[in-house]
């Protein structure tokens, strides 16, 4: 029992560094991307935006895969198996020569995360006893949030005394730690339905047809909405999918398991991922433009700045997970969504053409809660009820809804601020609505979450 217990202490460990690393590299890159741009980029903006568009192209079309195979073949393997591409794309990253070798670093890196967050939640809620998941939930989004303050201070410490390269090589050591911590549980949860055959097609379908879409949603505002390259993203991206749910109705080894939108719960999940996550990525993006189009914050400034995000996070995650596995889902998620708009609507009334850390830091310690409450808590609501060996598929399925709804969330936000004046009061302002009225939308759906889920 004793050996059991550790056994289940050592891989909650790593996969709690799996949430560091995802946390670590979202908030981190982008103030890296000016050096970048500088030196390997030769000043274009346009080129060097990819080492940021590759990540939610890549990790959106593998995400679904990612969760497929874990159950297939063991979600110890698949994190251990993701930790050492991302030994290799860090390292690639790090010494790249040129832009080309660096966004292909970066599409590597990104592959990774995805099998890390996917494998790194299976194993939470596998390994997690019943009744105190939402908890455990809450400590992965501790560490997660730790990463976000830490990775914006060390981007900025790097670029200013070192090489922008560090940070990538910084990543190398953390993601080795996890395959130290897996590696002796290797086979330790093996499936036999591994004999089932692959459906090569379907996977693939679905790799490209969520890539479309996604490439639409990301470069929609620099294409024209109506342009034909975005036309036929979607299209083709619509296809794709169709294709890959016709063959889900018959294959025996689906990659989209069609009976898991039979459970309500589940949906729900899916549903509120896909909102809140418009809120929680266009949110960036309206603050981050504000401070440097209205107040003329640097970039390094402003990426500090918003660290407090990630800092509000820190302090609610788990106390936020410990209150729902005691009282249920609804009533944190509800109140987080209530605060988040609450604080949006504040900053959105206060802010003005002046600098004002005052006005923004309502919106930003709203944000941290918001996240705490909601989005770990949303993957433990909608994975609770699922077999456990549908925990992955179901898993990635939900991660797909936070990062098909994340594009679109930046990309509604950049398309409101093209729209108007960039630089204006009122137009900067409109993007700030838009992300009230996905928190109101979000309390909403969360009120809908059965009272007794925990």
């Amino acid at each position: 029992m004793e050996k059991l217990k550790d056994d289940q202490n050592r891989l909650l460990w790593a996969a709690l560094v799996c949430g560091f690393i995802a946390g670590f590299d979202s908030t981190s890159t982008f103030i890296l991307f000016p050096a970048i741009r500088s030196t390997l980029g030769n000043g274009d903006t346009a080129s060097t935006t990819w080492i940021l568009t590759i990540v939610g192209i890549v990790s959106a079309a593998i995400l679904l895969q990612a969760g497929h195979l874990a159950d297939r073949y063991g979600h110890n393997r698949i994190m251990i198996t993701s930790a050492g591409a991302s030994v290799l794309g860090s390292l690639l990253s790090a010494i790249s020569p040129n832009l080309l070798f660096l966004v292909i670093g970066r599409g590597l890196q990104a592959a990774a995360l995805a099998g890390l967050g996917v494998s790194s939640i299976a194993i939470i809620v596998r390994e997690t006893e019943d009744g105190l998941l939402a908890t455990a939930m809450g400590r992965w989004a501790f560490w997660t949030a730790t990463a976000g303050i830490s990775g914006p201070i060390l981007s900025s410490i790097f670029v200013e005394y070192a090489s922008w390269r560090v940070l990538f090589l910084s990543v190398v050591p953390i993601s080795s730690l996890v395959i130290y911590l897996g590696i002796p549980y290797w086979n330790s949860d093996h499936h036999p339905s591994k004999q089932t055959k692959i459906d090569y097609l379907g996977t693939l379908a679905a790799m490209f047809g969520i890539s479309l879409f996604v490439l639409a949603l990301l470069e929609g505002n620099d294409w024209g909405w109506a342009s034909p390259e975005t036309v036929c993203c979607f299209l083709g991206g619509f296809l794709l999918m169709t294709l890959v749910i016709r063959r889900s109705e018959t294959h025996n080894a689906p990659v989209l398991p069609l009976h898991m939108f039979t459970n309500n719960t589940f949906v729900l999940s899916a549903v509120i991922g896909f909102i809140s996550s418009l809120m929680f990525f266009g949110m960036w993006l309206a603050l981050l433009s504000y401070a440097i189009d209205i107040w003329g914050y640097s970039p390094m400034k402003t990426g500090l700045l918003l660290t407090v995000m990630p800092g509000s996070m820190v302090f609610i995650a788990q106390p936020a997970g410990r209150f729902a596995d005691k009282n249920g889902f609804r009533g944190v998620m509800v109140g987080g969504a209530i605060i988040f708009t609450l604080g949006f609507l504040t900053t959105n009334l206060t802010a003005g053409e002046s600098p004002s850390i005052l006005s923004m830091l309502p919106a930003l310690v709203a944000a941290g809660i918001g996240m705490a409450t909601i989005l770990s808590n949303t993957t433990a609501v909608g994975t609770q009820e699922l077999e456990p060996s549908l925990v992955g598929t179901g898993t990635a399925i939900l991660q797909t809804s936070y990062r098909v709804g994340g594009s679109l969330g930046s990309a509604v936000v950049a398309a409101i601020l093209e729209a108007g004046q960039i630089g204006t009061v009122s137009t900067h302002k409109w993007s700030l609505w838009a992300i009230i009225i996905c928190g109101i939308i979000t309390a909403l759906l969360c009120s809908l979450i059965k009272k007794e889920s925990r």
